[in-house]
């Protein structure tokens, strides 16, 4: 199961829509194809949500839930309870990714079996 491990990749939104569909863009972009993106809504006033429905209409691979206001740290929580990967990546919703992130990090991963945590700059 490791040869190509799901990556849960968890993407907390709030308000933001002026960027979320080039950072959801980035990551459907990836080289790697074994993801799942938990976008998760919490409660933003903006389009962020209809975006996300778009893409989660889009793509299987997109997940969405929505709900009222909680916070960062409930919001990453709440990804990592839905998580199914054998890794987990984050992303916030104003970032984008290099097409090679995830698969350089799940390499990283494969290569070095201790391996805890792995960062990119």
């Amino acid at each position: 199961h490791m040869t190509a491990p799901l990556v849960s990749i968890i993407l907390p939104v709030y308000n933001g829509g002026a960027y979320l569909e080039t950072a959801l863009q980035s990551l459907l972009a990836q080289d790697y194809r074994n993801i799942e993106i938990l976008a998760i809504d919490d409660g933003s006033r903006d389009n962020s949500l209809a975006c996300l429905q778009r893409a989660a209409a889009q793509d299987a691979r997109v997940l969405v839930r929505s709900r009222e206001n909680r916070g960062l740290v409930a919001t990453l929580n709440e990804g990592l309870a839905l998580a199914r990967g054998d890794l987990i990546a984050r992303m916030d919703a104003d970032d984008i990714a290099y097409p090679t992130r995830i698969g350089r990090q799940v390499q990283a991963f494969l290569e070095e079996p201790d391996l805890a945590m792995c960062g990119t700059a």
